[in-house]
C-alpha cells in the first residue's frame, strides 16, 4: 500500500511555486491545514482570524447552520420545523424582514393554524419577540399561545416534543410588537467573583429552548405573524468540541459524556452509581474530563439535569444527586504531568453532600483562560443517577489560543525531483494587535510511515490480529494515517520574528509547520495574512558526521576530532562554512586545525559562544573533512552539532546527520554513578573589603554544574545567625556559572564587618547540589 503516501501527497505538487518560496496565501492552500472546526475563518484573500464568540445573540438567524438527529426525519437543519397551514410562507417569520410574513389559510381548520420554529439545537433563551404587520389584508395575530420545548422528546419512536405555554392572550391583541419574557423551572443562577457588574434579575431569567410554537386560537380575517425572534445568553462554545479536536475522558459509572456538547436535549451523558457507595466519587468512577480542543476565555457554565420523568426515558431516573464540583485548567501540567486544576464552584462537599433539588445550574464570573473542565459527584453513603443532556459554555470575545498545524508540506514533489531541500528561513506577515501572539515551530524529515486502525462490521476498532481471524462478513473499514518515520526531529523552538533562519533539521523532503494565534484580550485577536517557506536546493545530498573521542572526564580539556563525509550529485554545489557547536565551549582558537581529505588548510576562524564558524578556503563537494579542536565536557550525552552553509546563500545552513547512532554525543561515565552536582569552585577571594579601595571590593564566584540542565542556580548570602542578608544575581560566565557580591544587602546597605556565609544551591531534586562557604567581610 506504498502508494497510499503518493496519493495523499499529491496536492502538494499541485501550490504554486515563486522562485524559491512556498505560500500560503489562498483559501485552497488553507484547507489542508488542520484548521479547528468552528474556530477560525478564512477570507478570500487567505487571511487566517479567529472566530469571535458573541453575547445577546438571535438564535433564529444562524438556525439554519446546527444540524441534529432526529427520528423520523434523520439528520436535519435549523429552520422552520412545521407549518401546519400556510407552508409556503412559513420561512417568512424567520428571513429578518419584517415586511414579510407568515398568513395561515382561512380554508384550513384552526387546530392547523400554527407554525413551530426549529433553532437547530438547545439555547438559553430570554425573551421570544413577534412582530405583526398591520396593513391591508395583513392584520397581527388576534388570539394566540406561544409555546417553547427544551428539544427533549416525549416518544421513543417519533419526533413528538412536550411544550410548555409561556404566554396566552387574555384579550384580542392589535399590536404589532410583543415581547415575552421567559423563566424556566428550578432554574439557578450563581455570580461567583464578588464585584462583578452583573444584572442578576436579567441573569436569572432564562429557559432552555429549541422549538417555538405559535398557535392561533381564533380566526381573524388577514391573520399575520411577520417575525419571530429570541433573545438567547449567547454562542455555547461547548457545541463542537469533539469536532474541532477535544475529547471527553470519563470514570468507570459515567456514560455517554460527549452527549452532553452536541446540542441535543434528547442524547444524555448519563452518571450512576447503583449501590450505597463508602468509597468516594474518585474510586467509584464518577467523574468527566473535558478538553475543549483549544483554550477559550470563559466567564459563563449552564448545566441541566433532567428531571425524573422528562423525556422520553427520563422515568428510570431516581435521584437527582447529592452535589458535585467543577473545576478548571488553561492547559497548565504539574511537574508529575497531570493537569493542573483549580477549583471553580461545588454544590455541597465530600463530608456533606445534599440532594439537588434545582435541576438547573447556571454560573457567572469573571473571565477565566479554559482548556479543560473537571467535574466530579460527591459520593459519601449515598447513590447516584442522574442524566444531564447538555452543557453549555459561554464567552464573549476570541478565543485565548487556537493551535493550526499543517498537513506534511513535501518540498521534493512541489519542485518536482523528489528529492530533499535545503530550508532557509519561514516567513509570514500579520497582524498583532497589543496583547496578542503569533507563535511557529516546525519539524522536518525525509520519510513518512503508514499507521493502520482495524474495525469490525458495526464500527468498533480491534487489532490487526483479531481483524485477520474474522471472517470477511463480519470484517469492517482499515484506515490507513501517514505518520512521521523515524529521522523526523522534534518540534522547534519558536521563531521570533519573520525571516529567522529555520530552525528544523535540514536538507529535508518533507517539512510540517504549526501556527499558534493567542489573546490575552478577548476582545482583540491576532490575525495570520500569510505564511512562507523559504528554500533551495541542498548544497550536498547527504552529509554524516561524526565526534571521537566518544567518552571523557567531566570538566577536563580533551581533543577531540569532528569529521564529516559528503555524499554529493552532479547538482550539488557543496560547502564552504562551517558551523560546531562545542557545549562546553573551546578551550583555545590556537588549539584548532581544519583538514580536507587528509590535507591541513587554512581557513578563517571565529568563536561565538559555543559555536565555532570556519570558513573555508574553497567549497568541499565530495572530500571528508576534519576539524580538531580542545573542549571541555560538563554535561553527560553531550552533542556536538554541526551545519554547512555557502558564502553565496547567507542564512543557509544544511544539517550534519551523525552518522551512526549517537555518532556525534560524547558521554561522561564519571557522571553516571556520582551525585556531585557542583565542581572546580573558585573564589575570588575568602576575604572581601567593600571600603572602595578597589582592592578587594567585590567577591566573585565560579563554579561547574553537572547534570543539572534546565536549572537556575542560586547564591545567598546568610549570617551567622541563619538570616538572609543578600541575594545574589548571576554573571554570565560561558559553560560555568557564577556570581558577585560587593557587600551590599538586599536593600543596598554595606553589611557590618563579620563572618558569613555563602551558599551555593543548583536547585536539583537529588544529588551533591549545596556548597556552602564561609566569607569574611573587614574594613
Amino acid at each position: 500500500m506504498r502508494w497510499l503516501i503518493g496519493m495523499a501527497l499529491v496536492w502538494m505538487a499541485t501550490g504554486a511555486v515563486y522562485g524559491e518560496y512556498y505560500r500560503f496565501d489562498t483559501p485552497e492552500k488553507w484547507a489542508r491545514w488542520n484548521l479547528p472546526q468552528g474556530l477560525v475563518q478564512v477570507g478570500e484573500s487567505g487571511r487566517i482570524q479567529l472566530a469571535r464568540f458573541r453575547k445577546d445573540i438571535n438564535p433564529v438567524r444562524d438556525a439554519s447552520s446546527f444540524t441534529h438527529g432526529t427520528l423520523a426525519r434523520g439528520d436535519v437543519a435549523g429552520g422552520i420545523w412545521r407549518a401546519g397551514s400556510g407552508a409556503a410562507s412559513g420561512p417568512l417569520v424567520i428571513d429578518a424582514d419584517r415586511q414579510t410574513y407568515w398568513q395561515p389559510d382561512l380554508s384550513d381548520p384552526l387546530a392547523k393554524w400554527e407554525i413551530e420554529v426549529d433553532l437547530g439545537r438547545a439555547v438559553l433563551a430570554r425573551q421570544i419577540r413577534l412582530y405583526f404587520p398591520d396593513q391591508e389584508g395583513a392584520r397581527p395575530l388576534r388570539q394566540f399561545t406561544v409555546y417553547t420545548s427544551t428539544g427533549g422528546t416525549i416518544s421513543a419512536r417519533d419526533d413528538i416534543f412536550r411544550f410548555e405555554s409561556v404566554y396566552q392572550t387574555t384579550l384580542p391583541n392589535f399590536e404589532t410588537e410583543l415581547v415575552i419574557d421567559l423563566s424556566g423551572r428550578k432554574d439557578t443562577t450563581r455570580v461567583l467573583d464578588a464585584h462583578l457588574d452583573v444584572d442578576l434579575a436579567r441573569e436569572s431569567g432564562f429557559r432552555t429552548v429549541q422549538y417555538i410554537r405559535v398557535g392561533v386560537d381564533e380566526y381573524s380575517e388577514g391573520a399575520a405573524l411577520a417575525e419571530i425572534e429570541v433573545d438567547a445568553v449567547g454562542d455555547n462554545i461547548a457545541l463542537g468540541t469533539i469536532e474541532r479536536g477535544g475529547r471527553i475522558q470519563t470514570g468507570l459509572v459515567v456514560r455517554d459524556a460527549p452527549s452532553m456538547v452536541d446540542g441535543s436535549m434528547n442524547t444524555y451523558a448519563n452518571k450512576f452509581t447503583t449501590f450505597q457507595a463508602t468509597t468516594g466519587w474518585k474510586n467509584e468512577g464518577l467523574w468527566w474530563e473535558m478538553d475543549l480542543g483549544a483554550q477559550f476565555w470563559v466567564d459563563g457554565l449552564f448545566a441541566y439535569f433532567i428531571d425524573p420523568g422528562e423525556g422520553a426515558s427520563g422515568s428510570s431516573v431516581r435521584n437527582g444527586g447529592t452535589g458535585f464540583a467543577y473545576l478548571y485548567s488553561d492547559g497548565r501540567r504539574t511537574t508529575s504531568g497531570d493537569v493542573d486544576y483549580t477549583a471553580l464552584v461545588a454544590e455541597g462537599d465530600e463530608q456533606t453532600p445534599f440532594y439537588l433539588s434545582n435541576r438547573h445550574f447556571r454560573y457567572l464570573f469573571k473571565p477565566r483562560k479554559m482548556r479543560f473542565l473537571f467535574w466530579h459527584g460527591f459520593l459519601t453513603g449515598a447513590e447516584w443517577h442522574s442524566r444531564m443532556p447538555e452543557l453549555m459554555l459561554f464567552s464573549s470575545g476570541y478565543p485565548a489560543q487556537v493551535v493550526l498545524r499543517s498537513d506534511f508540506i513535501d518540498l521534493g514533489a512541489i519542485v518536482g525531483d523528489r528529492r530533499p531541500k535545503a530550508i532557509k528561513a519561514l516567513h509570514w506577515d500579520a497582524e498583532l494587535p497589543a496583547e496578542t501572539r503569533l507563535q511557529l515551530r516546525s519539524r522536518s524529515g525525509s520519510s513518512l510511515q503508514e499507521e493502520y486502525a482495524f474495525y469490525d462490521k458495526i464500527g468498533g476498532e480491534i487489532t490487526e490480529a483479531r481483524y485477520n481471524s474474522l471472517p470477511a462478513v463480519l470484517k469492517g473499514k482499515v484506515d490507513t494515517t501517514l505518520v512521521i518515520g523515524e529521522d523526523w526531529g522534534d518540534w522547534s523552538n519558536v521563531y521570533q520574528a519573520t525571516g529567522e533562519s529555520f530552525q528544523s533539521e535540514s536538507p529535508r523532503r518533507f517539512i510540517q509547520l504549526e501556527a499558534i494565534l493567542s489573546t490575552e484580550d478577548p476582545r482583540v485577536a491576532p490575525v495570520l495574512n500569510e505564511l512562507f517557506v523559504e528554500y533551495g536546493d541542498a548544497l550536498v545530498q547527504d552529509v554524516r558526521g561524526r565526534i571521537v573521542p566518544r567518552q571523557t572526564t567531566p570538566n577536563t580539556e580533551t581533543p577531540f576530532t569532528y569529521t564529516l563525509w559528503n555524499r554529493v550529485v552532479d547538482e550539488d554545489r557543496g560547502f564552504d562554512l562551517v558551523r560546531l557547536v562545542a557545549p562546553g565551549g573551546l578551550v583555545d582558537v590556537r588549539d584548532i586545525a581544519v583538514r580536507i581529505g587528509g590535507t591541513a588548510v587554512e581557513s578563517q576562524l571565529r568563536v561565538d559562544g559555543d559555536s565555532l564558524y570556519v570558513e573555508l578556503p574553497f567549497a568541499v563537494r565530495a572530500d571528508s573533512l576534519e576539524i580538531d579542536f580542545v573542549s571541555r565536557v560538563l554535561r553527560n550525552a553531550a552533542v556536538f552539532s554541526a551545519e554547512l552553509g555557502h558564502r553565496d546563500e547567507p542564512g543557509l545552513w544544511q544539517s550534519v546527520e551523525p552518522a551512526e547512532r549517537r555518532g556525534d554525543t560524547v558521554y561522561l561515565p564519571e557522571l553516571v554513578t556520582s551525585d556531585r552536582l557542583i565542581d572546580d569552585l573558585r573564589l575570588s577571594s575568602r576575604v572581601l573589603t567593600p571600603n572602595g579601595d578597589g582592592l578587594g571590593d567585590a567577591l566573585e564566584v565560579d563554579f561547574v554544574v553537572y547534570k543539572a540542565d534546565g536549572i537556575e542556580p542560586q547564591a545567598h548570602i546568610v549570617d551567622l545567625s541563619g538570616v538572609r542578608r543578600a541575594r545574589l544575581l548571576p554573571l554570565a560566565r560561558g559553560a560555568r556559572t557564577g556570581f558577585r557580591w560587593d557587600g551590599r544587602d538586599d536593600a543596598g546597605v554595606t553589611v557590618p564587618p563579620g563572618l558569613y556565609m555563602l551558599h551555593l544551591d543548583v536547585g536539583a531534586s537529588t544529588g551533591s547540589g549545596v556548597v556552602v562557604r564561609t566569607i569574611a567581610v573587614a574594613y
